[in-house]
């Protein structure tokens, strides 16, 4: 006899779910969950001292502040989710794709220039 699948014998890999999915979902769920927070915090509320720790937390988790901005001043109600999401969604397809930077190094740095390397000396000073 097997065991019913279940969430603990079931593999990510076969739901076609891939792990980029997933991220940008789970961003998507932070940034609306603090849009959610920020919009009570700032406007409900008005406490500078809450704003300002989900600000932080929104830099901490590496959020992109406009996405967040866009999202609280959009003009939507913060307790409908799905209009959120949809005006989240929206916007990343606004956004130009992100060309991966090339990182840099000393060698990149010297390319195309002549290498000058100190003179070896026997003196110390």
């Amino acid at each position: 006899m097997t065991a019913p699948p279940s969430s603990c014998t079931h593999q990510g890999w076969r739901s076609g779910v891939t792990s980029a999915a997933f991220t940008a979902r789970k961003q998507q769920a932070l940034a609306l969950l603090l849009t959610r927070q920020l919009m009570d915090a700032q406007f409900v509320r008005a406490d500078a001292a809450g704003s300002n720790r989900l600000w932080q937390e929104v830099a901490d988790l590496d959020l992109n502040p406009d996405r967040i901005l866009h999202l609280l001043y959009c003009g939507l109600d913060g307790s409908d989710r799905q209009a959120l999401a949809d005006q989240d969604d929206a916007w990343i397809q606004a956004q130009p794709s992100a060309q991966p930077t090339r990182g840099w190094g000393l060698r990149h740095l010297h390319l195309g220039r002549g290498l000058r390397r100190p003179q070896a000396s026997l003196n110390p000073v």
